[in-house]
């Protein structure tokens, strides 16, 4: 369980620039619109339940972009502090054994220092069943559905449901493939509701006993009611977890993603065409059994054929996490 954390929080980097719209409609993307992309961790845990607390500090340099779809101008450079309360729980259930039943429920509540119209929280839900193939092969479904809201109520109900294969081969190996079926229920915004088709291949493998490494690819169609907001998107992620010491957990990402949309934008006059670079380092330290502090600090750089949708993003964040 230890390690699908990890990996979530970095896919969920990807996920959010691939599929980010508006602050006021989604917010951040549903935290479950990554758990798609992950891999069974490579080494069994004994314990088949854990639950999750966390507090930590956001410090983001340019908030204006999240408003991804609206004509303000990404490069305004707002910046502003997040306070970030996290909890959860999640479950193997010993009854279900033989087919790797795992459910598991999250909930987040960001809180702008500044602009606390930017407020939201999250409620996730998802469920996933792996049962055995044969030898070397598992089956994997899963599904993932989440809620946004803020002070005025609830912004977006989203859902989606995948099925794949996992290959567990020579070495370490894992590799996992298949196929992703999303609805977004936009509240604010019902141009913004869509239909999203993605398939995706990841693996990941463990060497020198310390490291693990893994890549992530995805390919997705995001069509929407209304024609400014469907897109295609294409996305790679490469990363690193190593754990240097008993105590001490680098994690490390690169992140490609190009977005093509389908029609001309009618606030731009132009057919949008975006690439986002960023890369991510996240060390995570053991300050007793169950306590860790963990730091992050993300680079973004995105570049568009609309000037005023250029812009780049530096986020760092600190935080303590409990797991029982």
């Amino acid at each position: 369980m230890k390690l699908l954390q990890v990996l979530s929080a970095v896919f969920l980097l990807a996920v959010a620039q691939a599929g980010a719209q508006d602050i006021r409609s989604e917010k951040y993307p549903r935290p479950g619109g990554a758990a798609a992309q992950l891999l069974k961790r490579p080494r069994p845990e004994p314990k088949t339940w854990e639950v999750t607390a966390g507090v930590g500090m956001i410090s983001d340099a340019n908030i204006s972009h999240l408003l991804v779809n609206s004509p303000v101008n990404s490069n305004a450079k707002v910046k502003d502090n997040i306070r970030h309360l996290s909890a959860g729980f999640s479950a193997e259930p010993a009854f279900a054994k033989s087919a790797a039943l795992e459910l598991s429920y999250s909930f987040d509540d960001f809180a702008y220092r500044t602009h606390t119209t930017f407020n939201y929280r999250t409620h996730s839900l998802s469920a996933g069943l792996k049962p055995g193939l044969g030898a070397g092969w598992k089956l994997d479904l899963g599904l993932d559905l989440d809620l946004v809201g803020d002070k005025s109520g609830t912004i977006a109900e989203d859902g989606a449901a995948h099925s794949g294969v996992i290959w567990y081969g020579p070495d370490s190996l894992r590799i996992k493939g298949g196929y992703e079926r999303g609805r977004d229920n936009i509240k604010t915004n019902t141009l913004k509701n869509s239909d999203t088709n993605a398939a995706y291949l990841s693996a990941n493998r463990r060497f020198l006993k310390r490291h693990l490494a893994f890549v992530s690819l995805r390919w997705q169609a995001h069509g929407a009611n209304g024609p400014d907001y469907s897109f295609k998107s294409r996305s790679a992620v490469l990363g690193l977890i190593s754990k240097w010491t008993p105590r001490f957990k680098l994690v490390a990402a690169a992140v490609r993603i190009e977005k093509d949309y389908d029609n001309v934008d009618t606030r731009f006059l132009k057919t949008r065409r975006e690439a986002t670079n960023s890369v991510m380092l996240k060390p995570v330290f053991t300050i007793t059994r169950g306590l860790y502090a963990m730091g992050s600090f993300t680079y973004i750089e995105n570049h568009s054929n609309v000037a005023m949708k250029n812009y780049s993003d530096r986020i760092y964040s600190v935080g303590l996490e409990g797991r029982f």
